[in-house]
């Protein structure tokens, strides 16, 4: 079938190097790149993003789970996997038989997995996880010497292959003080986790603990291994990290005008009567909504371009369509592109009309919308979801 170009997203391939490029110029030393795939690598396509950045020359990859390093290894991925969320111990014999390797967070839990290859003579890799001050999976690696000597029971398991320790940070991508100070506690109690283990003769090959605001503001705790996420796919964390390094965002969604209607004043438009129309306008139906990614609370407060100029939504975004007004723009005629999210409207003001964050906006683009995938200026690949 041919590609449906009812709404879609691009896809740049020559700003995911750009944004690799700078990253690993921006980090001191020989780290590895942990390439950060997880929510089919924050809405941009987990197969052809992976394929991509192991070109470049990323170390290893990561996902939250399971049935998402499946996805790749199907997609013909070989690179090295960690899987950052918990899987079943049940599971520890295909993630072997799969090459994967996967966080521990607990005692408990390297114990379960190791009793479920007994008998066998498998190994399964493993990074450990330590909770320094995130307050989510983790050994608690608060200096607690009870902690402490789990990490070295857990190592000491014959089933498990301790290659790495990670920890995350919660604040790092902010310029207060107080986060500042925090940041730096929890690499001091990542350090002191990582020297008592030392002490007892376990020292993991990968230490990794920046994540994307980590490896922006503080690229001296890079360690073994950086693992920016967002950042990969050319967005800032924050606020506080902007200007820190030239990023180009890779995503851009757009949709198309399916009617433009001359609508009389005072015609309600859309579900709830929520808008009048105060004067005789012209509007534009345009085929994307809610179902698509493009959230109902939206509705009113967010303009899009076509033409080269803005239009604002007006009424209720629906499941499928919304309706903007282009009174001010008499040449729009249907099948005409609108931008959604692009250069002239970056996901991030669409987050902050939300008050929430661009990740939130990039994982929502819904999978019946195809990505489009460009490089050297051509289409490289196309990825169609549905059909």
């Amino acid at each position: 079938m041919k590609l449906l170009k009812r709404t879609w997203a691009n896809v740049d391939m020559d700003a995911l190097a750009h944004n690799y490029a700078a990253i690993r110029a921006h980090v001191p030393g020989k780290s590895k790149f942990l390439g950060v795939m997880k929510a089919d690598a924050y809405g941009h396509g987990a197969v052809p993003v992976s394929h991509a950045l192991v070109e470049l020359g990323a170390d290893y990859l990561a996902v939250s789970n399971l049935e998402e390093a499946v996805q790749l290894r199907r997609g013909g991925v070989r690179a090295p996997i960690l899987i950052l969320g918990y899987t079943p111990p049940s599971y520890a014999e295909n993630m072997i038989y799969l090459d994967l390797t996967q966080e521990v967070h607990s005692l408990e839990y390297a114990r379960q997995l190791d009793m479920a290859l007994d008998g066998s003579n498998f190994v399964l890799n493993v990074h450990l996880k330590l909770d320094t001050g995130m307050t989510r999976i983790g050994f608690t690696a608060y200096g607690d010497e009870a902690c402490l000597q789990d990490l070295v029971q857990a190592s000491k398991l014959s089933h498990l292959h301790v290659e790495g320790a990670f920890m995350h940070f919660c604040v790092a991508d902010s310029a207060a003080q107080e986060d500042k100070t925090f940041t730096y506690l929890q690499h001091e109690r990542f350090i002191n986790a990582l020297s008592y283990m030392e002490s007892h003769g376990i020292k993991p090959d990968i230490r990794h603990c920046c994540n994307s605001g980590a490896t922006l503001m503080y690229p001296e705790f890079a360690m073994d291994m950086i693992r920016p996420g967002i950042l990969t796919y050319g967005v800032n964390p924050s606020e506080d990290t902007k200007g820190i390094l030239e990023l180009r965002p890779m995503l851009s969604l757009y949709t198309s005008v399916s009617q433009v209607r001359q609508i009389p004043a005072g015609t309600d438009v859309s579900y709830g009567r929520t808008y009048k129309t105060e004067g005789d306008r012209r509007l534009a139906v345009l085929a994307i909504g809610y179902a698509d990614g493009l959230q109902r609370r939206l509705s009113g407060s967010v303009k899009f371009m076509v033409r080269g100029k803005f239009v604002p939504v007006v009424g209720r975004i629906c499941m499928d369509m919304c309706m903007v007004d282009v009174t001010d723009v008499p040449d729009v005629q249907p099948g005409n592109e609108v931008m959604i999210i692009g250069t002239e409207l970056p996901c991030e003001d669409m987050a902050y009309r939300l008050d929430t964050i661009a990740y939130e906006i990039l994982c929502g683009i819904n999978k019946r919308i195809p990505r489009i995938y460009y490089q050297n200026g051509k289409t490289s690949e196309i990825l169609q979801y549905i059909v």
